[in-house]
Protein backbone atom coordinates (compact mmCIF):
# COMPACT_ATOMS: atom_id res chain seq x y z
CA UNK A 1 0.00 0.00 0.00
CA UNK A 2 2.01 3.04 -1.14
CA UNK A 3 0.01 6.57 -0.84
CA UNK A 4 0.78 9.57 -2.58
CA UNK A 5 -0.26 13.08 -2.77
CA UNK A 6 0.63 16.21 -4.79
CA UNK A 7 2.39 17.96 -2.15
CA UNK A 8 6.44 16.77 -2.72
CA UNK A 9 8.90 16.70 0.35
CA UNK A 10 11.36 19.34 0.74
CA UNK A 11 15.03 17.72 1.03
CA UNK A 12 15.54 19.42 4.26
CA UNK A 13 12.38 17.80 5.94
CA UNK A 14 13.50 14.35 5.08
CA UNK A 15 16.70 14.36 5.66
CA UNK A 16 16.00 16.25 9.24
CA UNK A 17 13.40 13.18 9.70
CA UNK A 18 15.98 10.66 9.10
CA UNK A 19 18.03 12.50 11.19
CA UNK A 20 15.28 12.59 14.55
CA UNK A 21 14.65 8.95 13.55
CA UNK A 22 18.19 8.03 14.12
CA UNK A 23 17.41 9.49 17.07
CA UNK A 24 15.32 7.04 18.31
CA UNK A 25 17.85 4.31 17.57
CA UNK A 26 20.94 5.60 18.63
CA UNK A 27 19.55 7.65 21.96
CA UNK A 28 15.99 5.83 22.76
CA UNK A 29 14.49 9.46 21.66
CA UNK A 30 10.94 7.87 21.47
CA UNK A 31 9.59 11.37 20.41
CA UNK A 32 11.03 10.97 17.15
CA UNK A 33 8.53 8.71 15.72
CA UNK A 34 5.48 10.75 16.77
CA UNK A 35 7.48 13.59 14.89
CA UNK A 36 8.02 11.89 12.09
CA UNK A 37 5.72 9.65 11.03
CA UNK A 38 2.00 9.85 10.24
CA UNK A 39 -1.00 8.84 13.31
CA UNK A 40 -1.74 5.94 10.62
CA UNK A 41 1.36 4.97 9.13
CA UNK A 42 2.43 1.68 7.91
CA UNK A 43 6.23 0.60 8.89
CA UNK A 44 7.30 -2.16 7.07
CA UNK A 45 10.62 -4.30 8.72
CA UNK A 46 10.78 -7.48 7.05
CA UNK A 47 10.84 -10.26 8.40
CA UNK A 48 8.89 -8.43 11.51
CA UNK A 49 4.83 -7.56 11.08
CA UNK A 50 3.86 -4.59 9.92
CA UNK A 51 4.17 -1.52 12.57
CA UNK A 52 2.12 1.54 13.83
CA UNK A 53 3.73 3.96 15.50
CA UNK A 54 2.97 2.39 18.83
CA UNK A 55 4.12 -0.68 17.60
CA UNK A 56 7.41 0.96 15.86
CA UNK A 57 8.21 2.96 19.52
CA UNK A 58 8.03 -0.84 21.19
CA UNK A 59 10.37 -2.42 18.47
CA UNK A 60 12.77 0.18 19.10
CA UNK A 61 12.80 -0.21 22.69
CA UNK A 62 13.43 -4.19 22.36
CA UNK A 63 15.68 -3.70 20.23
CA UNK A 64 18.05 -1.14 22.23
CA UNK A 65 17.27 -3.66 25.17
CA UNK A 66 19.63 -6.22 23.25
CA UNK A 67 21.81 -3.64 21.54
CA UNK A 68 24.43 -1.59 22.99
CA UNK A 69 26.17 1.25 21.12
CA UNK A 70 24.09 1.91 18.18
CA UNK A 71 25.25 4.02 15.59
CA UNK A 72 24.00 4.97 12.63
CA UNK A 73 25.25 6.42 9.66
CA UNK A 74 23.44 7.89 6.72
CA UNK A 75 25.43 7.82 3.36
CA UNK A 76 22.81 9.83 0.96
CA UNK A 77 19.21 10.68 1.21
CA UNK A 78 17.16 10.81 -2.18
CA UNK A 79 14.15 12.81 -2.76
CA UNK A 80 11.60 12.40 -5.63
CA UNK A 81 8.55 13.91 -4.97
CA UNK A 82 6.78 12.47 -2.37
CA UNK A 83 9.38 9.63 -2.00
CA UNK A 84 12.62 9.54 -0.16
CA UNK A 85 15.36 7.05 0.11
CA UNK A 86 17.93 6.86 2.70
CA UNK A 87 20.98 4.73 2.55
CA UNK A 88 22.69 3.94 5.55
CA UNK A 89 24.85 1.54 7.56
CA UNK A 90 23.97 0.87 11.37
CA UNK A 91 26.98 -0.74 13.91
CA UNK A 92 26.28 -1.86 17.32
CA UNK A 93 27.10 -4.63 20.07
CA UNK A 94 24.65 -7.68 21.26
CA UNK A 95 25.04 -6.40 24.83
CA UNK A 96 21.56 -7.72 26.48
CA UNK A 97 18.55 -10.10 25.42
CA UNK A 98 15.38 -8.86 23.48
CA UNK A 99 12.33 -10.61 22.71
CA UNK A 100 12.93 -9.64 19.46
CA UNK A 101 15.69 -12.73 19.76
CA UNK A 102 14.34 -15.07 21.64
CA UNK A 103 16.44 -17.33 23.03
CA UNK A 104 19.71 -15.74 21.77
CA UNK A 105 22.43 -14.44 24.30
CA UNK A 106 24.46 -11.39 24.35
CA UNK A 107 27.87 -12.30 23.18
CA UNK A 108 29.59 -8.68 23.12
CA UNK A 109 29.79 -9.28 19.22
CA UNK A 110 29.97 -5.67 17.51
CA UNK A 111 27.69 -6.16 14.30
CA UNK A 112 27.11 -4.02 11.40
CA UNK A 113 24.82 -4.30 8.30
CA UNK A 114 23.63 -1.97 5.33
CA UNK A 115 20.15 -0.50 4.80
CA UNK A 116 18.15 1.92 3.38
CA UNK A 117 14.51 3.35 4.08
CA UNK A 118 12.53 3.58 1.71
CA UNK A 119 9.62 6.81 3.32
CA UNK A 120 6.40 7.88 1.07
CA UNK A 121 5.05 10.81 2.03
CA UNK A 122 2.20 12.96 2.65
CA UNK A 123 2.57 16.69 3.39
CA UNK A 124 5.33 16.74 6.12
CA UNK A 125 4.45 13.05 7.62
CA UNK A 126 5.65 9.73 6.30
CA UNK A 127 2.73 7.77 6.05
CA UNK A 128 4.24 4.47 4.91
CA UNK A 129 7.61 3.24 5.26
CA UNK A 130 9.94 0.09 4.19
CA UNK A 131 12.99 -0.47 6.25
CA UNK A 132 15.30 -2.89 4.39
CA UNK A 133 18.31 -4.05 6.01
CA UNK A 134 20.70 -7.19 6.08
CA UNK A 135 19.36 -9.12 8.92
CA UNK A 136 20.90 -12.56 7.72
CA UNK A 137 24.49 -10.42 8.42
CA UNK A 138 23.97 -8.15 11.14
CA UNK A 139 22.48 -11.66 13.28
CA UNK A 140 25.61 -13.26 11.95
CA UNK A 141 28.47 -10.94 12.89
CA UNK A 142 26.43 -10.55 16.27
CA UNK A 143 27.06 -14.51 16.64
CA UNK A 144 23.12 -15.05 16.90
CA UNK A 145 23.57 -17.24 13.95
CA UNK A 146 26.10 -19.48 12.68
CA UNK A 147 28.68 -18.16 9.65
CA UNK A 148 27.23 -19.60 6.40
CA UNK A 149 28.99 -22.10 4.81
CA UNK A 150 32.03 -20.98 2.57
CA UNK A 151 31.33 -17.97 3.84
CA UNK A 152 34.62 -15.63 4.43
CA UNK A 153 35.46 -14.15 7.99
Amino acid sequence: MTRTTSSAVSKERAREAMTRFTAAWEQGDLSAVDDVFADDVVYHGPPFPDMGRAELREFITSFRTGFSEIHVQVHEHVVDGTTSVHRWTVDAVLSGTTQLLPGVEPTGNHTSADGAHVLHWTGDEVSEAWHLGDWLGWLTKAGALPPMPGAGG
